[in-house]
């Protein structure tokens, strides 16, 4: 019985471990703290498309990186069957979402866009503007808009 009461508090003495205490570098957020907006799209790959993935990820990257300095991120995720992407998008502000927007319309890779992909679900994170919004509602983007309620963000 000394045994196991031994072998248990040893166990217990070796399976505590200090939680670091990360208040310096974290800040907690309540409703609309930031101006950034988010984009998430889901997308499904067409079948019939005449685009080469890869190939046209990297350039339409390529171009986002070298024209828009307010997008702040921009990324491709492949789905492990292969069929589906999910594109994440960030920029500094409402003003710089709507940019792209029409940076995007108005460039050779809109209708490439969509030879090679179909918009499953469109959702932006943020606090969007009207303007934002109405320029995608005239454009026939349909768009879930998410403002924050709570949070936190890491230093």
């Amino acid at each position: 019985m000394k045994k196991y009461i031994f072998i248990s508090i040893i166990i217990f003495y070796t399976s505590c471990t200090k939680v670091e205490d990360h208040s310096d570098n974290t800040s907690f957020f309540e409703g609309i703290q930031s101006d950034k907006i988010t984009f998430i799209i889901d997308l499904s790959i067409n079948e019939n498309s005449t685009e080469d993935l890869d190939n046209f990820i990297s350039e339409i990257t390529q171009n986002v990186l070298d024209k828009e300095d307010f997008c702040l991120e921009y990324a491709y995720y492949l789905s492990e069957d292969k069929i589906n992407v999910t594109l994440y998008e960030k920029y500094i502000d409402s003003k710089g979402a709507l940019q792209h927007g029409q940076n995007f319309m108005e460039s050779p890779y809109f209708e490439r866009f969509f030879n090679l992909f179909s918009i499953e679900k469109f959702v932006v994170t943020g606090p969007a503007s009207d303007e934002f919004k109405k320029f995608a509602s005239d454009n026939e983007f349909e768009i879930e808009y998410q403002n924050l309620i709570h949070g936190f963000k890491r230093k």
